[in-house]
């Protein structure tokens, strides 16, 4: 994970596939919850794993 790039910009949740809020929420919008199916909707597939929280805070955090 490139720790300086999130930093600079907050909507940046994945680092390796270039993946930010809004294309979570959009996953979510589909009706997914899981952490590898939210990354299969957009074609990716999770590298390193550091991201897990950040998305799994995003899903329950969905209405």
């Amino acid at each position: 994970m490139d720790t300086e790039r999130k930093e600079n910009d907050p909507t940046l949740v994945c680092t390796c596939n270039d993946l930010y809020i809004e294309d979570i929420q959009e996953s979510i919008g589909y009706g997914e919850d899981e952490y590898r199916e939210i990354f299969a909707v957009h074609g990716l597939q999770p590298r390193c794993g550091e991201c897990q929280c950040h998305v799994e805070a995003l899903v329950s955090e969905s209405p």
